[in-house]
């Protein structure tokens, strides 16, 4: 009866082991979620220069609008 136990449990192991290819994917998950996390990057990160630009232009006007007599 133990031997019909290891019997089973090695064909159980076996089916095991040889059905875990079928699980496996593609394309990695990291470097999916890698890609798509750079490129979003790169796309906030000219958002934000643009921004910024907008932001120090804005400073520098009010800056010379408050030298205006009666501006303000």
């Amino acid at each position: 009866m133990f031997q019909r136990l290891q019997d089973k449990a090695l064909a159980a192991s076996v089916l095991l082991v040889a059905s875990v290819p079928a699980f496996a994917q593609a394309t990695d998950p990291f470097d999916t979620a890698l890609t798509e996390a750079t490129t979003k990057v790169g796309e906030y990160a000219a958002a934000l220069v643009g921004l910024s630009a907008v932001a120090v232009v804005f400073m520098i006007a009010m800056k010379y609008v408050k030298k205006i007599p009666r501006a303000s």
